[in-house]
């Protein structure tokens, strides 16, 4: 049985807040993270990028309103805290096939100090 793409991305958060090296594995064989113009792909590929980010940024994602499901995708709009600077604002576009996240895209905006 397929999860729903929302539950595939609440346990990509869950894993992520927890500092799970694991989350790659929610990614498909194939898949890509693209976002502030890099890109990476390959499930290989997104452990290492995942390694990295847990040691050195060590996220900690707050969704700041429900999960939007458009059939295979998935919208998330989030403050993420990170270790080394002040928390940013992103969206994230998930595309989920087959129970796995084909495709990451995120959009990010930082702010100022008031």
């Amino acid at each position: 049985m397929t999860r729903e793409p929302a539950a595939i991305v609440q346990e990509y958060f869950a894993r992520v807040r927890a500092g799970d090296r694991e989350v790659a594995e929610l990614f498909g064989e194939h898949a890509t993270i693209r976002g502030l113009g890099m890109s990476v792909s390959g499930r290989a590929n997104i452990r290492v990028f995942y390694d990295e980010t847990m040691d050195e940024k060590r996220p900690d994602p707050e969704l700041l309103h429900p999960l939007t499901v458009d059939g295979k995708r998935v919208i998330a709009e989030l403050r993420i805290a990170v270790a080394d600077g002040p928390p940013v604002h992103v969206l994230d576009l998930f595309e989920i096939e087959q129970g796995q996240i084909l495709r990451l895209t995120y959009f990010m905006a930082s702010y100022p100090s008031p």
